[in-house]
């Protein structure tokens, strides 16, 4: 089977049940991965030939509902490739405001402490963006600690990565060490959750989407605990969901601190600069 008819053949099946350009994209992905290219150079290989059975077999378990980063075993953030698995959560483009935040205000060295790292990409990415920058990263998940190890050697960050076994800030002594706290936590409902996507719902990890009973509790315990941590002109970056900006402001005012939000590329506010209020950068 050519490059060509294959191309044409995945984006029709797909868009049975895909957005157009989603459906277009998504058979790029696949047929890069069969190929071993990235998703551009597949133009450049039309008239090469691929296995219809590889194809097929890629198709039928997207068609059956299972995500697409989790069939390839690699999502892409921040123009870098992730390996992922049902671990982790898989990454999404909005996580990138976070990026964008912490990189807008940070200063050229620091130590950074990365709440729930999942598959590493917020820790791996500004380790990249930042080269003098050591990152700790805690997980209670041992599962999605192995995929950040292996992406963090992916990414050649491995000796700037501490990765921490453990319960949010259990671990850590209560001393003001680090520069930046960042965090995309669990910040859906109980009740939230039942409505979701049914493909988040069936594939990805539930203790990496669900906070409890508000949506609200790992954002309380970041705010109780992330100043027994920060150095004094220290900030938290964290992600919010898209109809959470009034909730979280309320909150972090509440707990004596400053906010600011960054929109992602559909207008929404989905990260959220929080600072002790006597500060006023």
């Amino acid at each position: 089977m050519k490059v060509r008819s294959a191309l044409k053949f995945l984006t029709e099946a797909l868009a049975q049940r895909l957005p157009e350009e989603r459906a277009k994209r998504e058979a790029l992905e696949m047929l890069a991965h069969i190929l071993g290219v990235s998703p551009l150079n597949v133009w450049l290989k039309l008239e090469d030939e691929v296995s219809e059975d590889r194809v097929r077999i890629i198709l039928n378990r997207r068609l059956s509902g299972e995500p697409l980063p989790y069939i390839l075993g690699v999502a892409y953030f921040y123009g870098r490739p992730f390996y992922v698995d049902k671990g982790v959560l898989i990454p999404r483009q909005e996580t990138e405001a976070v990026v964008e935040h912490f990189l807008k205000v940070a200063p050229e060295r620091g130590i950074l402490l990365d709440l729930g790292v999942g598959s590493g990409i917020l820790a791996i990415t500004i380790l990249l963006e930042r080269p003098n920058y050591i990152a700790f990263a805690v997980d209670i998940s041992k599962p999605a600690l192995e995929v950040a190890k292996k992406n963090a050697k992916l990414h050649r960050v491995d000796s700037r990565l501490y990765l921490i076994l453990g319960d949010a800030f259990q671990p850590f002594k209560k001393k003001p060490l680090f520069t930046a706290v960042i965090s995309n936590p669990p910040y859906i409902s109980e009740e939230e959750y039942k409505s979701i996507d049914e493909e988040v719902r069936l594939f990805e990890p539930k203790i990496a989407l669900v906070s409890g009973k508000t949506g609200l509790e790992f954002y309380e315990l970041i705010l109780k605990y992330a100043t027994k941590l920060l150095k004094d002109d220290g900030f938290i970056v964290v992600e919010l969901g898209y109809n959470q900006e009034k909730l979280v402001s309320d909150l972090a005012r509440a707990f004596g601190f400053k906010v600011e939000f960054k929109k992602d590329l559909l207008g929404y506010k989905r990260s959220a600069l929080i600072w002790r209020a006597k500060n006023t950068s």
